[in-house]
């Protein structure tokens, strides 16, 4: 699957957590910081969904808001931290033993541990240049 963007955590806005089924989970972004591959610019996707199958998740707090940091392991190798390539490839679909962490701004510990985890890049997502200089 070839990466149409890279997943920056820091300024990504999430929106909800939500447990569908028990063992399913979705991280809902309003807004995903990411970087276009083909081209390179920095903006944000909307909206974003990661979802994680055979999941489990804790949080010290609420799971809404601006995200400082974050990590992506598949069994225990990181995701997307590579110099040439710093980000999380978008679109991703990946089993393995899956952990997701990301600290908020607010302060909150969050934590999803799955056995898959996938993101897709809905039809009606859009993708908006960044107006930071």
């Amino acid at each position: 699957m070839h990466a149409a963007y890279l997943l920056q955590w820091p300024d990504s806005e999430l929106a909800s957590l939500t447990e569908h089924t028990p063992g399913t989970v979705c991280l809902r972004f309003s807004a995903a910081a990411c970087r276009r591959v083909d081209d390179g610019l920095v903006g944000y996707l909307r909206p974003l969904e990661l979802w994680f199958e055979g999941a489990t998740w804790h949080a010290d707090g609420p799971a809404l808001g601006c995200i400082a940091q974050g990590g992506l392991r598949l069994d225990g190798q990181p995701v997307g931290s590579a110099a040439q390539a710093p980000g999380v490839p978008l679109p991703l679909d990946r089993r393995g033993g899956v952990v997701c962490t990301l600290r908020l701004v607010s302060g909150t510990a969050l934590q999803v541990e799955a056995e898959r985890i996938v993101a897709r890049i809905a039809d009606a997502a859009s993708f908006r240049e960044s107006c930071a200089c």
